[in-house]
């Protein structure tokens, strides 16, 4: 039985392939870029960077958040995860993204019941890879069929989707991170959308003071 980071961290490092619907790579696909990392490599790297850089007579600010970071805080796995998991995937047969017929029986014969489904590509987000997957629930309680985007083009380059339950539903969809930029100053993102310290809304004259203090470069942050 995979524990839950091990679990995310084979997903990040799986080979998908190369293929029709995954064309380009002259950066290199996921899967490649992250091949060489270790766990403790992904342990290491910043939970959260923002990018901070000149903008005509201002700034703009970018943050990017870590996904392997992101998913251990917010994910875990119960018995039904680890049994769902523990199932071959021979194909992608199953009505879900990235499920087999034979997990998709499995689903069916433990009650699970779909919400929705979504691919991060298509709203603002500030993850460091795309996920695609299913919400849904098991007794009222929240879970995930979760794919990482291991490729070059969206359109391709799936994982296997994998079933955890969801620790921190609020943290999960929202994509919060947090970045010091003075003493007693500092930019929160809830995806896209920033806040001061004190928690309202910055405008643009408010960004640009705020970025002025640390000025172009990388500031390193963390979740929340």
């Amino acid at each position: 039985m995979m524990k839950t980071e091990d679990l995310i961290y084979t997903m990040m490092t799986t080979n998908t392939g190369a293929h029709m619907c995954d064309s380009g790579g002259q950066g290199g696909r996921h899967w490649e870029r992250n091949g060489t990392k270790t766990l403790e490599d992904f342990r290491n790297e910043a939970e959260a960077v923002l990018n901070i850089s000149k903008y005509q007579d201002g700034f703009e600010a970018y943050p990017r958040i870590s996904l392997f970071h992101h998913l251990v805080k917010t994910l875990s796995q119960d018995e039904l995860c680890r049994e769902f998991n523990d199932l071959p995937c021979d194909d992608w047969n199953g009505s879900y993204y990235g499920v087999s017929s034979e997990g998709d029986a499995w689903l069916t014969d433990h009650g699970f019941c779909e919400i929705n489904s979504f691919n991060s590509y298509n709203y603002d987000s500030a993850l460091s890879q795309v996920i695609q997957g299913t919400w849904g629930e098991f007794d009222g309680e929240p879970y995930v069929l979760l794919q990482v985007h291991q490729g070059c083009d969206v359109r391709g380059g799936y994982t296997d989707a994998k079933l955890f339950k969801i620790d921190d539903d609020f943290s999960f969809s929202s994509e919060r991170c947090s970045f010091m930029l003075g003493e007693k100053e500092s930019l929160d993102f809830y995806g896209i959308d920033m806040t001061n310290y004190e928690g309202n809304y910055v405008d643009g004259e408010e960004l640009n003071r705020l970025c002025a203090l640390k000025g172009e470069g990388e500031v390193i942050g963390s979740i929340f």
